[in-house]
């Protein structure tokens, strides 16, 4: 029983994850993200990058909106703040970190308005 439960963990963890990268470059439309070349809108998981190749942010958008977990990097690669969207507005728990990694404080936020702060928590 406990290998099928690892296994079903595994799986769903792969498959978070296997969603599909999307390029550039993208037009901005009343906050809504498409495809220059396309016209599209955006789906999938849009990776920017600091100039000297680390990663910038990591976003998750569905039908040109963030839509998910999105991930902002410090220049040294550790995680800066991550947090969810829902429909293009911000939604759930924010973390905030310093670039040595540590968490600096966390927020909740609902329908794109912040609802509770702490601070070094």
């Amino acid at each position: 029983m406990k290998i099928i439960t690892i296994l079903c963990l595994v799986l769903l963890s792969v498959h978070s994850y296997s969603q599909e990268v999307v390029k550039g470059p993208f037009l901005i439309r009343d906050g809504i993200y498409y495809h220059q070349d396309t016209d599209e809108l955006v789906t999938g998981i849009v990776d920017t990058f600091w100039n000297n190749g680390q990663l910038q942010t990591r976003t998750k958008f569905k039908d040109g909106k963030e839509d998910g977990l999105m991930e902002w990097f410090h220049v040294n690669g550790r995680l800066w703040w991550r947090g969810n969207y829902k429909d293009g507005k911000q939604d759930g728990l924010w973390e905030f970190f310093d670039e040595y990694g540590n968490l600096t404080s966390t927020q909740t936020w609902e329908n794109g308005e912040v609802v509770k702060t702490n601070l070094n928590p």
